[in-house]
């Protein structure tokens, strides 16, 4: 003999199989969307390091560039005394605690003549360096040197990777 299903369990047993197909559905959905959401942040986050790092690199770059035109003799005692076109000459009474610092100020930057594309590679949009003469170094030995500050900032990319870098260098 068969047991008799009544009609009212039928449906009950057919009505659980849609629920919990929708419900297993919202959570696959809402897996999904949070997973393309951190691959999205970690692309954002891989091309921001690889700009940082161009720049960083462009900005050395500018460090040398600059040392070495300082070591060819490219800049007279005039350029610097006229604080102009980012060569700069320190003055004491300039550098009190409120007054202006060349390389601290973003409008000063403007000034400085841009530094063309240092190599193959270089995706930055910004490269400019600015040095300062400050006051003569007694060395150990006795002998006096030139004492410069070369200050380079370079901005990558869509303004993303901004670096600034700063040396002192005797001469």
């Amino acid at each position: 003999m068969k047991p008799c299903i009544s009609r009212r369990q039928k449906p009950r047993d057919r009505g659980m199989v849609l629920p919990t197909v929708l419900i297993m559905l919202l959570i696959l959905s809402v897996a999904s969307v949070v997973l393309v959401e951190q691959i999205s942040t970690q692309t954002r986050m891989a091309g921001n390091s690889a700009n940082t790092d161009m720049s960083l690199q462009v900005a050395e770059a500018l460090l040398q560039t600059a040392t070495s035109q300082l070591l060819s003799g490219a800049y007279t005692e005039a350029e610097f005394r006229a604080d102009a076109n980012g060569l700069y000459y320190f003055r004491a009474s300039n550098y009190s605690p409120s007054a202006w610092v060349p390389w601290k100020i973003p409008a000063v930057w403007n000034t400085v003549p841009p530094q063309p594309v240092v190599g193959p590679g270089d995706a930055t949009t910004d490269r400019r360096f600015m040095i300062e003469e400050l006051p003569a170094v007694v060395s150990p030995g006795g002998s006096t040197q030139k004492a410069y500050r070369i200050t380079a900032r370079v901005i990558g990319r869509g303004g993303q990777g901004t670096v600034m870098l700063q040396t002192l260098y005797k001469l």
